[in-house]
């Protein structure tokens, strides 16, 4: 025998699933949006410069952003990540706890590299904008930051003695880029010295490429230099 039911209320149970799925579908679909639009990104790399540090883990909003850990002199590459504000911290690689935390703001469409350092023996952070607009033909960009300890004056980098790209440099401050010639050879001088610290040879400078070069380490017998190529 056939059974009929009578109950009004669930003629309308079809419509208004129906009705329900639509909602959560577009939600969906908002949220999707609003996470894969390039447009509403920034890329961030991180640079692991602290000399004798463990390999670090960095979290953004309290998210691992890189399943590797990053060793010292190493980098990650660029993780594409929202516009806005974050918390940040290096941490241990396989630890949570943070060696340095920080705030950071990140705008849409730009490009940033998160630095783990240290000053003195406290960890630190440095962020840095990075302009990957192309050099002039048959030329590179080049900047610089001292990440290094063993100065107690700010420095200068040069082509030579009598001609110095950037002067007076405060510890963990970034330098504007500089246009040079491919196969450059850079120094490094205490500010206002003529005397040679540490050299950046010549054949680590290709055209067409964009670089970070800074400077680690304790004392002025174990300084060396690391180059990050930023495109």
């Amino acid at each position: 025998m056939k059974t009929q039911i009578n109950n009004p209320a669930l003629k309308f149970l079809p419509i208004a699933f129906i009705a329900a799925a639509s909602f959560f579908s577009s939600c969906k679909k908002n949220n999707d949006d609003d996470t894969t639009n390039a447009s509403l990104n920034a890329n961030v790399k991180v640079v692991n410069a602290a000399d004798g540090s463990q390999s670090q883990d960095f979290y953004l909003d309290n998210v691992k952003l890189d399943a590797s850990a990053v060793a010292y002199a190493q980098g990650s590459n660029y993780f594409s990540e929202k516009q806005g504000s974050h918390t940040a911290k290096f941490t241990n690689s396989g630890s949570t706890t943070a060696n340095v935390s920080f705030n950071v703001s990140l705008q849409a469409d730009s490009n940033y590299t998160i630095y783990y350092t240290l000053n003195g023996s406290t960890s630190a952070s440095v962020v840095t904008t990075d302009n990957l607009t192309a050099p002039a033909a048959n030329m590179a960009k080049v900047r610089f930051i001292n990440l290094s300890n063993a100065f107690t004056a700010n420095v200068d980098f040069g082509l030579s003695a009598t001609s110095k790209l950037i002067t007076n440099l405060a510890a963990r401050v970034v330098s504007a880029y500089s246009q040079v010639a491919a196969g450059t050879t850079f120094y490094l001088y205490s500010a206002g010295s003529v005397t040679t610290m540490l050299t950046i040879p010549a054949t680590t400078i290709q055209a067409g490429k964009i670089y970070t070069i800074y400077v680690s380490g304790s004392t002025t017998l174990d300084l060396t230099y690391n180059i990050v190529a930023e495109n």
